[in-house]
């Protein structure tokens, strides 16, 4: 892979810099790339271990991203100016922040890319959160397909609480994408929102352990990891 598709030269600068910063501090390797739709809407699903992977899963990604980042960041206008475009838009934390919802549907429908964490929150780096709903909720509402994307390492690149960077390696991997419609068609039922999700954590799963760095899934209202002899979530209607 040789750049990223955008019409931005900021974007594109900014891509190329931290492609090659990442890959000379934190040994950046990159799989499965060629399973990111060039074209039209998708949905970028990762894991979230860090600070640091929204920047590297974006210069490891073919496409330029729209992703969502928390409303404080937006308070200096000259601040907000330049993360918007770098792709950023506000959320407002904590809330079910309809306006943030609407922005990311209507980027897909412009043929955009949009990064959503699907465990919504930063993990440990010991087990994969359980999923919430955004992913699921844009992939149905919007049609588009989701890319299933793994990150390992960046927990070490920039642990929790530390004020700067560490050496580590750090690596990254898009799976096949799948849409909501082709497994569940037009159903809104809990039911099969709560396994499209599982689905997708499901392959996220498999991509930690294609990258080395096995991280086995901790199932909702559950105090340990999945372990290999819990039944798998339906997969199909």
């Amino acid at each position: 892979m040789m750049g990223v598709r955008s019409d931005d030269w900021l974007y594109r600068t900014g891509w190329v810099l931290v492609r090659g910063f990442a890959r000379l501090v934190w040994r950046l390797e990159v799989q499965g790339a060629s399973n990111v739709p060039l074209e039209g809407g998708v949905i970028i699903a990762p894991n979230h271990l860090s600070l640091l992977d929204p920047p590297l899963i974006g210069c490891a990604c073919p496409r330029e991203l729209r992703y969502l980042a928390k409303a404080e960041l937006f308070r200096n206008r000259l601040f907000a100016r330049f993360i918007r475009r770098l792709g950023a838009f506000p959320v407002e934390r904590g809330t079910a922040d309809v306006g943030a919802i609407k922005t990311a549907l209507q980027f897909l429908k412009d043929g955009r890319a949009v990064i959503i964490f699907i465990e919504g929150t930063r993990g440990t780096g010991e087990c994969l959160l359980p999923p919430t709903p955004g992913v699921t909720l844009l992939a149905r509402q919007s049609g588009a397909p989701v890319v299933p994307t793994a990150i390992v390492g960046s927990e070490q690149a920039w642990p929790k609480g530390s004020k700067l960077p560490h050496r580590a390696q750090v690596k990254v991997a898009f799976g096949t994408p799948v849409r909501y419609q082709e497994l569940f068609g037009a159903r809104t039922d809990r039911e099969a929102r709560d396994a499209f999700s599982e689905l997708i954590m499901e392959r996220i799963e498999a991509l930690t352990h294609q990258l080395g760095r096995p991280l086995p899934r901790l199932r909702q209202g559950a105090g340990s990891p999945a372990s290999p002899t819990d039944p798998a979530p339906p997969r199909t209607v």
